[in-house]
């Protein structure tokens, strides 16, 4: 290794992993001395490299005709992804031809593939994990779909997991982009490739007409099958014959999900979701109900001020505080909802958590990973004390506070760590312990106010998003929370019995 690549500008330091159609190496980009992932086009079987260099050679005619027309969908395959604008979507900040070939420059991602992650724990994944990643997949799904391209390669070697347990869909080398900016439809007379299990008769059939979301949300049903029973899926005409017998779920896995799953994977395209709006409508309107939990002793809970009072605990952006949020809680269902509408997250079922990859770092470190696709990636992580961050995002009672834990190379908070806010207007004071993403409260984590409220869960960019919020007295909802109020859920008393219950932001 050692060799350098556009004049220069990037180093290649070691072979990451290679397919059909290409080798992925790890390079430092020595304008900015970090390191990235460069993917070059070799195809196996056609080409061959010169004796003693770097040169790729194509000697039979036959094969430059087909090594100029898979250079060129790989070309495209690079400016795909670059105006993918997405932080869940494999970023490409550089191409450029050398060697006889072509190159394109990626982001180096810290973690491993879905695929590798079941294979390394020889385990499935649990629902609860799953259910922190899926969110993810369909935000990256919803921007693609948004281009008019589909992805046609979605399984699980294809999403990767950075250590913070952010998902990142990778290797659009499939794709096709059927739609002009203008919604008309592009014609396309190449073959396209799948992968067995993870493509819908459409794709199978090559059927080009009648692709759209639903391919890929096909692909998407398999995908949380093969990770939550590390089975291959069947095939579709298996499927149609009998659904329960050829998807066989584990037990634990709720109804919820086998539902979605059975609805992704209809071999009918127009029995499926058509679109991610339409995945995440269901998720948002089928959400279980959590279980009460067990009460924590009442030494174990801060005693509000005695004002008889509960304060609006965040404000999002833009929005005013509700009205009448301040008057003590009447235990009856008209009002459990109304005087206790707690600030919450825009969108319901997004919190990203760790998923059991996320570290420690202590000092600095640096960590190597693998990867069985496009990607592969290392990091430098350092861990600071009390300092002072800013950031411009987010609830404005959250965007300056003291921080300990993991920070990224732009200072950012990263993974696990602990956050004070001060108090901000009439929003009391604040602790957060959990996990940060780009310097926001995202994923797992457990907020407790000066008041004596907390509330436990999982965050959306510092918005609370699924989980537990409990009062000072000791009642508690327990749901989603969508637009400042609870969402989906119950609420309960400090006993634990249910006192009202709260569907579609409406109490019930």
């Amino acid at each position: 290794m050692g060799a350098k690549l556009s004049n220069g500008k990037y180093v290649v330091e070691g072979f990451l992993s290679s397919g059909g159609f290409g080798n992925t190496y790890v390079a430092t980009d020595t304008s900015f001395d970090e390191r990235v992932a460069i993917k070059e086009l070799y195809i196996k079987g056609v080409c061959g490299r010169m004796e003693g260099g770097c040169t790729i050679s194509v000697s039979l005619t036959e094969n430059q005709r087909t090594f100029a027309a898979q250079q060129e969908k790989f070309k495209k395959e690079a400016r795909r992804l670059r105006k993918l604008a997405n932080t869940h979507i494999i970023r490409v900040h550089d191409l450029f031809d050398e060697n006889g070939t072509s190159y394109y420059v990626m982001d180096l991602v810290d973690g491993e593939s879905l695929s590798q992650r079941i294979k390394r724990t020889k385990q499935p994944l649990t629902e609860q994990e799953l259910m922190l990643i899926l969110p993810q997949v369909l935000d990256a799904l919803q921007t693609v779909h948004a281009e008019g391209i589909w992805h046609l390669d979605l399984k699980p070697a294809n999403i990767m997991l950075d250590r913070r347990g952010n998902a990142v869909l990778i290797d659009f080398g499939a794709s096709k982009q059927l739609k002009n900016k203008d919604g008309e439809a592009l014609s396309t007379s190449s073959a396209l490739a799948y992968t067995q299990g993870y493509a819908p008769s459409e794709q199978m059939e090559q059927n080009i007409e009648k692709f759209g979301p639903w391919t890929d949300l096909y692909a998407l049903g398999a995908t949380m099958y093969n990770l939550l029973t590390r089975n291959q899926p069947p095939s579709p005409s298996d499927i149609e014959e009998d659904a329960d017998e050829a998807l066989p779920l584990p037990k634990e896995v709720s109804k919820k999900t086998r539902d979605l799953i059975l609805w992704l994977m209809k071999p009918n395209r127009k029995m499926r979701p058509q679109s991610v709006a339409d995945v995440r409508q269901f998720l948002l309107e089928t959400a279980d109900q959590p279980k009460p939990e067990p009460q924590k002793k009442a030494s174990d809970t801060p005693k509000p001020a005695d004002t008889g009072e509960t304060e609006l605990r965040q404000k999002p952006h833009g929005t005013k505080p509700q009205p009448d949020v301040t008057k003590k809680r009447e235990h009856s269902k008209g009002l459990a909802y109304a005087k206790y509408a707690v600030v919450a997250a825009v969108v319901v079922g997004i919190g990203i958590g760790a998923v059991g990859l996320s570290r420690s770092c202590s000092g600095q470190e640096q960590v190597a990973v693998v990867a069985d696709s496009d990607t592969v990636a290392v990091a430098v992580m350092e861990k600071v004390t009390d300092r002072s961050i800013t950031v411009s995002r987010g609830p404005e009672n959250m965007r300056h506070f003291t921080y300990t834990g993991n920070v990224d190379s732009n200072g950012m908070p990263q993974g696990e760590g602990s956050a004070q806010f001060a108090a901000y207007g009439n929003i009391p004071a604040a602790t957060y312990e959990g996990n940060f993403i780009d310097g926001m409260c995202e994923g797992e984590g457990q907020m407790v106010f000066s008041t004596g409220d907390r509330f436990e869960g999982s965050f959306n960019e510092g918005y609370y998003d699924k989980g537990t919020y409990t009062l000072a007295d000791g009642s508690s909802f327990r749901g989603t929370f969508r637009n400042g109020a609870p969402w989906d859920g119950s609420w309960y008393t400090k006993d634990g019995q249910e006192d009202g219950r709260v569907k579609n932001g409406q109490e019930q």
